[in-house]
């Protein structure tokens, strides 16, 4: 969708006069909507966070509020911002086809087909609807064909890997982003990771991780490391200590690590040279 940056900058002057000649408007919302489709999230974001503050029961803000983190990236924060405007000011079809967006980027198709197939009921000839139901449906192929994919991976768990036949079957495992070996000098050996990964970054990072924790355990004599696993809201890192290179394994934050790691250890036992 073209953007007239004249006609936002027009709209964002006039919100601010009204803003400036009475703090306490709703036209705050408005405000923070032009700064968002603008690009400027974080102008937007501060606007709608003070404002918020003086109209807590604002229900537009929040729904603002949601589509500022939904362009950040942030969709749990997007998704509850929603569930926030839709229990203030109820629900609409524009609010319900964006609860669907969002639960596609939280992984929750079934969920996001409900109410997009309802949606379709009403308004068969909206491309928007018809483009996500069409996307969940080639997301739903692709699913099964990774789990037949990794099905094939499991029953050949007999045979001896290379480095990179191991890391290949590794990566179609559920749920894993990507996989690297990296050398003891920080450098990536082999890699299968998704597009918008680096192997180089994540490489780095892992071997920094390693060394780190390698240095503090050999100062208090804590054992020989193997692993490291690292957490956070959105992924995990697990870090795999092997004899000349360590490999490291990026994941999604749901994905299930006890499979995982008797799956890996399997592929790995069968490695040569193991």
């Amino acid at each position: 969708m073209n953007i007239d940056v004249s006609e936002l900058d027009d709209r964002i002057a006039k919100c601010q006069t009204i803003l400036d000649a009475n703090p306490n408007s709703q036209i705050f919302a408005a405000l923070a909507e032009a700064y968002r489709k603008k690009g400027m999230v974080k102008k937007a974001l501060d606007i709608c966070l003070k404002g918020l503050e003086k109209h807590p029961d604002y229900g537009s803000a929040y729904l603002v509020l949601a589509r500022v983190f939904y362009d950040k990236g942030d969709y749990i924060e997007a998704n509850r911002h929603l569930k926030k405007a839709i229990s203030v000011s109820g629900r609409t079809r524009s609010v319900d086809l964006f609860e669907a967006e969002i639960l596609i980027k939280l992984s929750q198709p079934g969920k996001a087909r409900n109410i997009l197939e309802k949606l379709y009921k009403s308004d068969p000839n909206n491309e928007v609807i018809k483009n996500l139901l069409v996307s969940l449906d080639r997301e739903a192929n692709r699913a099964s064909a990774i789990m037949d994919e990794t099905e094939k991976s499991e029953s050949s768990l007999k045979k001896t890997y290379t480095l990179s036949n191991a890391l290949s079957v590794i990566k179609i495992l559920p749920r894993v982003l990507g996989v690297v070996a990296v050398a003891r000098d920080g450098i990536v050996v082999e890699g299968h990771f998704d597009g918008m990964l680096s192997h180089d970054e994540i490489g780095a990072l892992a071997s920094a991780v390693f060394d780190g924790i390698k240095q503090g355990i050999a100062k208090i004599d804590y054992g020989k490391l193997y692993e490291i696993l690292v957490e956070s809201d959105k992924s995990k890192l697990w870090i795999i200590n092997r004899v000349d290179y360590i490999i490291v394994i990026f994941t999604r934050d749901d994905v299930n690590i006890g499979s995982l790691r008797f799956k890996v250890n399997e592929i790995l036992k069968k490695m040569k040279n193991s």
